[in-house]
């Protein structure tokens, strides 16, 4: 069958592990062996006009955000450490019963710092204080913030950028066929049933499976995964599809890729908890921190795909690979064939990702000064977020560019995405990011290709998103305590309109047919 088929279609085995998830162990299964076709359900989303024209109005910054430049080692540019605010954080975990940090571990960012990192804020409009005293300098806010992990918590997020380099080793193993032995032949028959499967829908907005090559353009592999609730009474860790995953890196970079995970589900729920004046309840009701909060079980056939769909994580684990680029004759070219990812938003609370050895995350700056010149270039600059030196928020000392050697601590990049712009009701951004992959080694002054073997950049994003269960609706006066301020991209009565629906709603009316 070819995978052109296989994507159309949804396992019949992946819907039977949804209700076996907590009693089966994680080995390699065969998703393609037994497939039925999936029937989509119609969308029954209520049209909400401002809503999509909250869409429209994302997607005119992306567009705007096209037009300016990048203008690292020029002099006066925008840089990480006057942008990008920096938050020490840790998990609850690390908390003692009075709720108050231990005193062995570093002095965490409040509730307040928090919330304003992530506030945009218009300081020459505001005509408090001058335009590059603000919290993000010259920027009125890019939606992005770097967060500082140290002891256990940076350990086990340390684990997660090993199990994305176990993945592609894995992968790469394959294609030099090795089979020396048999724990490589097994390792080598996992990659290959991932190949085969490719990527296959499970339901609206619901996908899994490894892509060799994202549209063909020869830039990047991407491993879509899906995380299967654990039992309420179960401490085990969820299923993760692909399930040949498992047998590919292992038992043991596999606990670890879930402990890492675990770790950023926590400070996720903590940013947006703080952001948003959720508490406890309204926080585990809207946000998919990977934990089951229904008992419910649906009939496990086709027509129930959809619900069946809630019984898996909303929120996911995605691995990157960024191919080498190809050559090109000038410097403008080489922006367009560089650029794996073009500018783009999250449709996410939060996207958190470990900061990768090599650089090629770029986030949107917009100017406070000139965010309605009529000049475009002028509205911002992209700024390349990089491992701060100093210590606390809007301390994030460095040179641009430059990754600062800092072996008792790890660094998450934290984006805001479409829902928290959203229930933030204008206050915080979504941040509009691009990914510029690494340049090969130059030729030498002779000539000759460098002796320098290229080292692709690998990242490990987890996507923090809003459950997808009917019990995810939004109620305003009760889950959104700080909604009383205006923020700077605030729109009339677009919260109002979103009061007593289900958030995952604004995906099924932006994009119903994904």
């Amino acid at each position: 069958m070819s995978m052109a088929m296989m994507n159309s279609f949804q396992t019949t085995a992946l819907i039977l592990l949804v209700s076996a998830a907590a009693l089966a162990p994680q080995t390699a299964v065969a998703l393609s062996t037994t497939i039925v076709q999936q029937q989509k359900t119609p969308t029954t989303t209520k049209d909400r006009p401002l809503l999509r024209q909250f869409g429209r109005g994302i997607n005119e910054r992306i567009l705007n955000s096209k037009e300016g430049y990048n203008r690292f080692g020029l002099e006066n540019h925008y840089t990480s450490d006057e942008t990008i605010p920096c938050l020490d954080m840790q998990t609850t975990s690390d908390y003692n019963t009075n709720n108050a940090p231990s005193e062995s571990l570093f002095d965490v960012s409040s509730q307040r710092e928090i919330r304003e990192a992530y506030m945009a804020n218009d300081n020459t409009q505001q005509g408090t204080k001058a335009a590059s005293d603000g919290i993000h300098g010259r920027s009125s806010g890019s939606g992005c913030c770097i967060i500082r992990l140290t002891g256990k918590d940076a350990t086990s997020v340390r684990g997660l950028v090993d199990f994305a380099d176990d993945f592609f080793e894995g992968v790469d193993n394959d294609d030099d066929g090795d089979d020396d032995d048999d724990a490589n032949n097994d390792t080598n028959t996992a990659a290959r049933r991932l190949k085969d499967l490719g990527v296959f829908r499970i339901a609206n907005n619901v996908h899994a499976g490894f892509d060799r090559d994202v549209n063909k353009e020869g830039k990047m592999q991407v491993l879509y995964t899906k995380l299967i609730y654990p039992d309420q009474s179960d401490d085990d860790d969820p299923l993760l599809l692909p399930l040949e995953v498992g047998d590919l890196v292992g038992t043991a970079s596999l606990s670890r890729a879930h402990s890492g995970m675990r770790t950023l589900f926590d400070i996720g729920s903590q940013i947006t908890s703080a952001v948003l004046g959720m508490d406890t309840e309204s926080t585990n009701k809207l946000l998919d921190d990977c934990s089951r909060t229904t008992t419910e079980k649906h009939e496990m056939v086709p027509d129930n795909h959809e619900k069946i769909a809630d019984s898996i994580s909303n929120s996911y684990q995605r691995i990157i690979r960024y191919l080498k680029p190809k050559p090109t004759k000038n410097e403008q070219d080489d922006v367009e064939n560089d650029a794996a990812f073009w500018p783009h938003v999250d449709s996410t609370f939060l996207t958190l990702i470990p900061m990768p050895e090599i650089a090629g995350l770029e986030v949107w700056c917009p100017s406070s000064q000139y965010a309605k010149s009529e000049e475009l270039a002028e509205r911002g600059e992209w700024v390349r977020p990089i491992k701060p030196s100093g210590r606390g928020v809007g301390d994030a000392a460095g040179k641009s560019g430059e990754a600062n050697s800092d072996d008792d601590c790890i660094h998450v990049v934290a984006l805001a995405g479409e829902f928290l712009q959203l229930l933030s009701d204008g206050k915080v951004p979504t941040c509009i990011h691009r990914v510029i992959a690494p340049k090969p080694p130059s030729p030498s002054a002779f000539g000759f290709a460098s002796s320098n073997k290229y080292k692709p950049r690998v990242s490990a994003p987890l996507f923090l998103r809003p459950r997808r269960g009917e019990e995810a609706v939004l109620d305003i006066e009760s889950d959104l305590r700080d909604s009383d301020r205006k923020g700077l991209y605030f729109e009339k009565g677009l919260l109002e309109e979103c009061d007593e629906m289900r958030v995952w709603d604004y995906m099924d009316c932006m994009s119903p047919d994904n």
